[in-house]
């Protein structure tokens, strides 16, 4: 898949993080820390991080916060699909 595609994927997942409500103190540094990975790799700087912090991230949100879980595993998968 393009670089287009996961940038596309990436602001997606940006969007639904900013649509998370009441989360806790953990989560909100987890959420703060992904956000700062889809920044890093959106300049070209770490995406490893972010596909360890994403997987973290899915089974902590995936009963919570469905849809959020969802674009996250959308971006994980396309970053496994790049070799990331």
């Amino acid at each position: 898949m393009s670089e287009h595609e996961l940038r596309r994927k990436l602001t997606e997942l940006r969007r639904e993080l900013g649509e998370v409500g009441d989360v806790d103190s953990d989560l909100e540094q987890m959420l703060a820390e992904i956000r700062a990975d889809i920044d890093a790799v959106m300049d070209r700087t770490s995406p490893h991080s972010l596909s360890e912090r994403l997987s973290a991230a899915i089974e902590r949100f995936e009963t919570s916060h469905p849809s959020l879980a969802s674009a996250m595993g959308a971006v994980a998968d396309q970053l496994a699909r790049m070799g990331i």
